[in-house]
């Protein structure tokens, strides 16, 4: 070790000691953060060539498989359950899936909330805080603007 490296390498910390012996470089993922839902498909009398909810998900695994996509989110406006069939075949292939809804602002804004998975169970919740509280309609719009969502984001 020649000696520049040897007096930098007594100053480090020891975190980012740690840090260094991390591989070099950032790892990259092949995503697909808008994959709607059979159901959603349906409500909006899509052209498909899929009889079943399953089938429809089991194609969109397989695709995803193929062509590398390594992460998805399953995306409908402010429903959460109709989208779980799908969520659970991609974990179950292997695949990173998010729980997440799409939210539509009164001002036509639409933003994708995505949660980690340990929020399944709460994303009703969610929907709720942005002031919908009926998703009978086709594709809902919210009762907030696109700022109010982002000022009361928690962490």
């Amino acid at each position: 070790m020649n000696p520049e490296a040897v007096s930098l390498s007594s100053q480090l910390s020891e975190s980012l000691k740690k840090a260094l012996d991390l591989p070099n470089g950032a790892r990259f993922y092949r995503c697909a953060l808008q994959v709607n839902p059979f159901a959603y498909l349906v409500r909006h009398d899509k052209a498909m060539n899929f009889k079943s909810g399953d089938e429809y998900n089991d194609a969109i695994v397989r695709t995803c498989q193929e062509i590398g996509i390594e992460v998805i989110a399953v995306t409908d406006h402010y429903r959460v359950k109709q989208s779980l069939g799908l969520v659970r075949a991609a974990r179950t292939a292997g695949l990173f899936a998010f729980g997440e809804f799409e939210a539509v602002t009164k001002d036509g804004v639409h933003f994708l909330c995505l949660f980690n998975p340990d929020k399944d169970e709460n994303l009703e919740l969610y929907i709720g805080d942005c002031g919908i509280h009926d998703t009978e309609q086709p594709s809902p719009t919210g009762q907030l603007d696109a700022i109010e969502p982002m000022e009361s984001s928690k962490n």
